[in-house]
């Protein structure tokens, strides 16, 4: 019987030839065998195995299944990298469309403009004829209240026209706004929400976070914006 020549240049890597060899002389060495050069290998060894002694199959199909899990893994990592990508490009032309609009999210404070007016709502847990939104200055005196009347259960707008309790046009700034409902003499805070105007969108480096800046300089994330007017 013949022997098996084992020998580096006819051996199993020799078998190889070019397709391995000359990878291996890219600029980029390779320092991992491929699925493709994976398979090349296994079958090389098959051809130069000795007959009296067989590699065992089973040994070689359990290092296949796992390079095609490692492939598996690899493109899996690439499609959701991708997906990232498309939803943080939708994402800032989300933000973007809203530069110049304003915008309902949660917060307490305001200004009010030579003339203008301050539009919100108050999310209420429930139905109630007694939610209330209240005005106050920069000392924390009582501007106005301002009754909403019988509402249903979510979000009930309110407007500020400026004015205080006696109709009197309030000087312009900054003001602060509470809101509540009345449950007999007892008081239950409820959260309020202030439309406003966005100046300029902010993009995070790694898409994770998005925030944009409205005219009285607050700070708010996109996902915090519950309606565009």
């Amino acid at each position: 019987m013949s022997s098996i020549n084992t020998s580096s240049d006819n051996g199993i890597l020799g078998a190889l030839g070019s397709s391995y060899q000359l990878q291996g002389t890219n600029k980029k060495d390779r320092t991992e065998l491929g699925q493709e050069q994976f398979l090349m290998l296994m079958i090389t060894q098959f051809r130069n195995q000795d007959p009296l002694k067989p590699q065992d199959p089973s040994e070689f199909l359990s290092q296949l299944a796992e390079v095609s899990n490692v492939a598996g893994i690899a493109e899996m990592n690439r499609s959701v990298t991708n997906l990232a990508d498309s939803l943080y490009a939708g994402q800032a032309l989300q933000a973007a469309s809203v530069v110049g609009r304003s915008v309902l999210a949660p917060s307490g404070d305001a200004r009010l403009d030579p003339e203008g007016m301050v539009k919100g709502a108050v999310d209420l847990p429930a139905s109630t004829q007694t939610g209330f939104v209240r005005v106050l200055n920069g000392n924390g005196s009582l501007v106005r209240e301002i009754p909403l009347g019988l509402r249903s259960a979510g979000l009930a707008n309110f407007e500020w026209d400026g004015t205080n309790a006696s109709g009197e046009r309030v000087a312009p700034g900054d003001y602060r706004f509470a809101a509540g409902f009345r449950n007999g003499a007892e008081e239950t805070a409820a959260d309020i929400l202030l439309a406003k105007r966005v100046t300029s969108v902010s993009l995070g480096g790694d898409g994770r976070r998005t925030e944009i800046t409205t005219d009285d300089q607050q700070t708010l994330a996109l996902s915090d914006v519950r309606a565009i007017y």
